[in-house]
């Protein structure tokens, strides 16, 4: 940004008042500088600083008269004292910095001593006071042999072969670790290289040989230089500037300056502290530069490049070429302040008041317009369609007028009702607009569409409406953040992903890849191509830059609530209303700090405890942890806009964004490996090129360990399979027994079967014959009859003995054998009485073992069943079906009699044994009336029965 010339009187006071006051922690040099000042109250040891220096790792050293600090931008950390020599700050003093990290402090009397990276060194040390002592001669350095004189040290520099020269006095030295040697006679690249050290110094602000502060000469070329009194002064290509220092005491003075890497100049001065100047990155104009208030709510540029300011008392300034002029609101009530800006198509110029009717400009002066129209008040937001409408939203309401006539915008148009908040130009000229309920709308020809609900906005204000294109509206709220809407759904930017303030009062497109907001903790900008990175991708970066007070704004609060509350005028320029003035930004000359904050970590605090950062390993446990990490980024021009993010690797996959928090705490955090990384944001969106990183391995319980486990769970396999092994043992002892017992049993069935077959039934057979013998010898006689009764009753006796002999038989234990012998016995018994019998077993029926009780009881459910058609049917023809479906022997009875009646399907004591006989082997049976006459009787029998105890 381009800087214009300072009034030398107004900077004489403002860095008096700087000095003076030092409870005011910022004073704003309008167009130029921002000063800050750190004292005794702020945390420096004291208020006199003899050197200063930044260490290549960039952190700030500065000697002052107590004690050397180490500054961070945000805390000062005390360096301790190196043991065996006495700091003795109550003279001059100088701090150099060389490669490593490492800095050297050099005393008044000699001394020198290298610090930094835990690497503290006496090289030289302090001279004895009373140099009349013989021993006081010379002082023989630590590992060197050569005798040191008292002068002090004005130069350290880096040799390329490593070690550093130093000038000390008229000497030059090499040191290189705890070793120190003289050159009598140095070679001419080193006699350059000391040379070309002091024309920087002089360049940069440093102390000369003399013991005076050299010039600095910045980045931008701007000279800063001290006089002999202790005045400081700027030289820039747009002026001088002579910046008076207080002459309450004679060394209140600047005793050195430096430019840190970030361009912001540093002053060093005796009993005042230390000073930080910095550039503004934005222009005020307030009440001191001629606004008739300072208060600003609302701006706005015009077609003719006249700039309209509203302010909190009502009424509005113009500011045109080099003057501002002031005007009321001229109403018939009151007007309240004012609350819209707005020109129309027609090049018209509107005002609205919070509490007042609407103006139109007109000639001079702003007159009411719409009288006697008492709902007209309290407008927002003001638009002017392509249709030639006039739009007003507000608190009661939105209304159109077409002409003189104002008609309320109700439900029946789309609106849902409640307080427009802002209204605004869409991609294709149409009207969008928001409300104070978090609607957001848009005119679909003459009727309100609904693209926003309350719950897509988090129920918030809209405070600002941005289309650039059909797929990216842009919508600002007071305390939800940034929305986008693609064109298909809402998209959130908030804290988690790095928005500095959620209250944001208005957006601005720059034209230029950029989007600038308004907000109550200062202007924020992102790039677009970022913010639509991160809508698509969740891990896409973006990059915020934020200002506030130290950027030279009068107050880091925007003025939200009011329309316009931003805008970009035609020269490129950004402005931004405030309490205290209104701002100017151009984003083509915003100065962007291109350095990136390092990042370091502070400690780590485990269960209470910290640990040791010397090592890039930390060993914890046993046990759950409770884990802190503390960290900072440097960052001197704004420390306090640092943000960070975290993750620890192990239990975090993503990033957190944390932001200004310099903590970072895990609770009970398991056993594990884990590693800890941070990473610093600057103000201006540039990350820190590497996290800091520490390794974190928490140890576990011994019961928590792989071996543990995995001994365990050796033993439990061990275990369960000594368990299983011991239990299918027993389980096969008992199988034998059991397989023993059937074995006897069946040898047992098998010779009672044999038996039976053998003696008694060849014994009844025996009988039958002798009585048929008797009968045909006794025929005529009495007892023909009695033989005959006994040939009968043996033959029957001999088939029921059959059928005992054929379920004894183990042999007889199958499925084959079952539908064999039912078939055999079915056809037999049922010619006799003379019925038909048809029988159908299905194809492929499998011969597989049946148990005895399975067997018999489905055949003596079968003999019952044929047994009652014999008895009760008077059936001419009956048939036996059998098949196997699901592994269930299905057996059907059928006859084609005259049935049974509902009496015997319910208290039937036949038909109850069928349940019995199936309940015995674990199948179950039906009965029912067949379609063509008859009864059906179905036995369902598991193929798999479980055994009997008559096994």
């Amino acid at each position: 940004m381009k800087r214009a010339p300072l009034d030398r009187a107004w900077v004489r006071c403002l860095i008096l008042s700087a000095f003076f006051l030092l409870s005011l922690r910022v004073v704003h040099a309008q167009g130029q500088y921002s000063f800050r000042s750190w004292q005794s109250e702020d945390g420096l040891p004291v208020n006199l600083v003899r050197s200063l220096v930044q260490s290549e790792d960039g952190y700030l050293w500065i000697a002052t008269a107590e004690c050397i600090v180490r500054f961070d931008g945000m805390e000062f950390e005390r360096i301790e004292q190196v043991a065996g020599f006495p700091y003795i700050g109550s003279e001059d003093c100088r701090l150099f910095a060389t490669a490593g990290d490492v800095v050297w402090f050099a005393s008044s009397r000699g001394g020198l001593v290298k610090m930094g990276k835990g690497a503290d060194l006496i090289v030289w040390p302090d001279a004895p006071e009373d140099k009349e002592k013989p021993e006081d001669a010379g002082n023989p350095p630590p590992g060197g042999k050569e005798p040191v004189n008292s002068a002090p040290v004005t130069q350290v520099v880096d040799a390329p072969s490593g070690g550093v020269y130093v000038r000390k006095g008229g000497e030059i030295w090499l040191v290189l670790g705890s070793r120190s040697k003289k050159l009598d006679s140095p070679p001419a690249d080193v006699i350059e290289l000391l040379d070309e050290d002091l024309r920087q110094r002089a360049n940069n602000g440093r102390i000369g040989p003399d013991g005076m502060p050299g010039k600095l000469v910045d980045r931008s070329q701007s000279v800063w230089s001290v006089s002999p009194t202790g005045e400081l002064a700027v030289t820039s290509p747009e002026g001088f500037i002579r910046i008076s220092m207080p002459k309450g005491r004679a060394d209140s003075h600047v005793t050195e300056m430096l430019e840190d890497r970030e361009g912001n100049i540093w002053v060093a001065t005796a009993l005042n502290g230390l000073g930080l100047f910095r550039e503004d990155r934005v222009e005020v104009v307030n009440a001191a530069a001629g606004l008739s208030e300072g208060a600003v709510l609302a701006v706005i540029e015009d077609s003719r490049g006249k700039v309209w300011l509203g302010n909190r008392r009502g009424g509005v300034d113009r500011i045109a070429a080099s003057s501002i002029e002031h005007y009321d609101l001229n109403g018939s009530s009151g007007t309240g302040q004012v609350s819209a800006l707005y020109e129309d198509r027609d090049g018209r110029l509107w005002a609205a008041s919070t509490d007042g009717p609407v103006f139109r400009w007109k000639d001079t002066a702003f007159v009411e317009q719409y009288p006697g129209e008492g709902g007209l008040n309290k407008v927002n937001a003001i638009y002017h369609d392509r249709r030639g409408t006039l739009w007003f939203g507000g608190q009661l309401g939105l209304k159109r007028s077409s002409g003189r006539r104002v008609t309320e915008v109700r439900t029946e148009a789309g609106f849902p009702g409640g307080e427009v908040t802002v209204m605004t130009g869409g991609a294709s000229d149409e009207l969008w607009l928001g409300t104070a309920q978090g609607f957001v709308l848009r005119d679909a020809d003459g009727r309100l569409e609904t693209i926003g609900e309350p719950a897509d906005l988090s129920y918030s204000r809209v405070s600002s409406i941005l289309v650039t294109s059909a797929d990216q509206v842009w919508v600002a709220t007071l305390g939800a953040g940034l929305f986008l809407y693609d064109g298909v759904g809402w998209h959130r930017f908030d804290r988690s992903q790095g928005l500095p303030d959620l209250r944001l009062t208005h957006v601005i497109d720059d034209q230029s890849g950029h989007l600038w907001f308004g907000s109550t903790g200062g202007i924020i900008r992102a790039s677009r191509a970022d913010l639509l990175g991160r809508a698509k991708q969740s891990n896409s970066p973006i990059h915020w830059l934020r200002m506030d007070r130290s950027d030279g704004l009068p107050t880091r609060e925007c003025v939200g609530g009011h329309h316009p509350a931003g805008w970009r005028f035609s020269d490129g320029a950004i402005w931004f209303p405030t309490s205290l003035g209104v701002v100017r930004i151009d984003p083509n000359q915003t100065m962007v700090n291109r350095t990136p904050p390092t990042v370091f970590l502070r400690k780590v605090i485990a269960n209470g405890a910290q640990q040791d950062l010397s090592k890039q390993k930390i060993v914890l446990g046993p046990g759950r942890m409770r884990l802190e990490f503390s960290y900072h980024g440097l960052n001197f021009s704004s420390p306090e806009k640092v943000n960070y993010r975290t993750r620890l690797v192990g239990l975090e996959k993503n990033w957190r964004e944390v932001g200004p928090q310099r903590v970072s705490t895990y609770e009970s955090v398991p056993p594990g490996n884990y590693r800890f990384e941070v990473v610093a944001m600057n103000g201006d969106g540039l990350l820190s090129p590497t996290p800091a990183v520490i390794q974190v391995v928490v140890e576990p319980h011994f019961w928590e360990t792989s071996w543990f486990f995995a001994q365990a769970t050796l033993l439990v396999i061990l275990v369960a399979g000594g368990v299983g092994w011991l239990t299918a043992r027993s389980r096969l002892k008992r199988r034998i027994s059991l397989l023993k017992i059937r074995n006897t049993r069946e040898v047992e069935r098998a010779r009672i079967a044999r038996d039976l077959h053998d003696d008694l039934g060849a014994s009844l057979t025996e009988i039958a014959l002798l009585a048929d013998l008797g009968a045909e010898q006794a025929a005529g006689s009495a007892f023909q009859k009695h033989l005959d009764e006994l040939s009968n009753k043996a033959r029957m006796l001999g088939l029921t003995l059959d059928e005992i002999v054929w379920a004894v038989n183990p042999r007889e234990d199958t499925l084959g054998s079952l539908l064999d012998y039912l078939a055999s016995f079915a056809t037999e018994f049922l010619d006799r009485a003379g019925i038909t019998l048809r029988i159908n077993i299905a194809s492929g029926m499998p011969d597989v073992p049946l148990d005895a009780n399975i067997r018999h009881s489905v055949f003596l459910a079968v003999r019952e069943a044929f047994n009652n058609i014999v008895k009760h049917s008077e059936a001419k023809s009956a048939w036996l079906n059998v098949s196997v479906i699901g592994g269930t022997l299905n057996i059907s009875v059928e006859d084609d009699g005259k049935g049974v009646d509902d009496y015997a399907l319910s208290r039937g004591n036949g038909l109850k044994n069928f349940e019995v006989r199936m309940q015995a082997c674990g199948g179950r049976s039906k009965v029912s009336l067949r379609a063509e006459g008859g009864t059906v009787v179905r036995f369902l029998v598991p193929m798999l029965a479980p055994q009997s105890h008559t096994d």
